[in-house]
């Protein structure tokens, strides 16, 4: 009897652990192929249009005339040239420094705006010290874009600068040596012989480099190519610059986009 009692007892046992099998296999099954799944496709970002509030394609000679120049230590020339595809902004500093602004405004704390443009660096200012991001001494870049955050008081006004660099890493980060509400980042480094494309999603960028969402709209848009601390001389050109809105397209249920 008392083998049998333990032989009752194993049975019970290997019932059991079958039983905690079979559920855990299903789990596998039910659940483990699912994760797997979810794991190989991640969800890719909705494709998007963009809903244009200003552009300037630059493609004639007065299209200059809208915008206003911010002069720091002499004026950088800004031309309009015309190559063989395209017209553009042709920027000359010699040992100079100004920068050409337009007015807009654009809804930065309800929406999405994006900005995107053409550029292409020929000359860059020599430098004597490595190049960084964070002193007055050599502050000179090639091309700069700027995205203008004005608040009531202009000590609250903040600023995402894009630059061009000669030699920083691609993505290197920073605050201007002027002003803490002016961050800083370098989209590019080195020479190139084509045109680059820019597009950016703003507020992604303002939350990346101030830690939270724009607190004011966006109220101006900049360019400058400066050379006025080295006491050299620098070359960039611009081409249509763009601001609008991201709109994003959903997929039609049973269907592709």
């Amino acid at each position: 009897m008392m083998y049998l009692g333990i032989g009752r007892r194993k049975a019970r046992r290997l019932a059991l652990f079958s039983v905690f099998l079979i559920l855990a296999c299903l789990f596998f099954i039910i659940y483990g192929r699912s994760a797997f799944r979810m794991k190989r496709k991640l969800p890719e970002a909705l494709p998007y249009t963009v809903e244009t509030v200003k552009v300037f394609p630059f493609s004639d000679a007065g299209s200059l005339k809208e915008w206003e120049e911010k002069v720091f230590k002499g004026r950088v020339v800004y031309n309009i040239e015309k190559g063989e595809a395209l017209s553009y902004v042709k920027a000359k500093s010699q040992a100079s420094a100004s920068a050409l602004y337009y007015k807009l405004k654009i809804d930065a704390k309800n929406k999405q705006p994006v900005v995107s443009w053409k550029w292409r660096v020929e000359k860059f200012p020599q430098k004597k010290f490595p190049e960084n991001l964070d002193t007055q001494t050599e502050d000179d870049f090639s091309a700069r874009v700027y995205v203008i955050f004005p608040a009531m008081f202009f000590t609250n006004s903040k600023v995402l600068e894009y630059i061009w660099a000669e030699k920083l890493p691609v993505g290197t980060t920073g605050t201007s040596p002027y002003s803490p509400n002016i961050k800083l980042i370098v989209l590019r480094s080195g020479p190139s012989k084509e045109w680059v494309t820019e597009k950016r999603d703003i507020v992604a960028d303002y939350m990346k480099l101030f830690g939270r969402l724009p607190e004011f709209d966006i109220g101006a848009v900049a360019f400058m190519t400066n050379a006025e601390h080295t006491g050299t001389s620098a070359d960039a050109m611009y081409d249509d610059i763009e601001l609008g809105y991201k709109k994003e397209e959903s997929t039609p249920k049973g269907g592709r986009p």
